[in-house]
């Protein structure tokens, strides 16, 4: 299992961003390797805190989880995203978990890029 954080900034400000957070999709197909990672998300909002947090019901994981925060900044905010996954194939894992912590924190990047 591991875990990451992924930050990226917007000139959002910490309640547009979270708007934008809690309409995400469910749904998520991300290109991995000639070919994608798929999962299926429930979805539970905590708008006081600006928090999205999910954890995958069907998919290419054993195990996904994490959280989308809006946090205020001078300059708009900085949407902070905790991610806990499992390939589920231990003797995979060292060569697999990098390849798609870049994948998962590109998406995150984009996501917020698209804001």
């Amino acid at each position: 299992m591991r875990t990451i954080q992924v930050a990226a900034r917007t000139t959002l400000s910490a309640d547009a961003a979270f708007d934008r957070i809690k309409r995400l999709e469910d749904e998520w197909t991300l290109p991995f390797r000639g070919g994608s990672i798929h999962w299926r998300q429930r979805s539970e909002q905590a708008p006081t805190e600006r928090r999205v947090s999910f954890t995958q019901t069907t998919g290419d994981f054993r195990s996904l989880s994490g959280a989308w925060r809006a946090m205020p900044t001078s300059e708009g905010c900085e949407v902070l995203v905790d991610l806990t996954y499992d390939v589920g194939v231990p003797i995979y894992d060292r060569i697999l978990d990098p390849l798609i912590e870049r994948v998962l924190a590109r998406a995150v990047r984009t996501t917020v890029a698209g804001f």
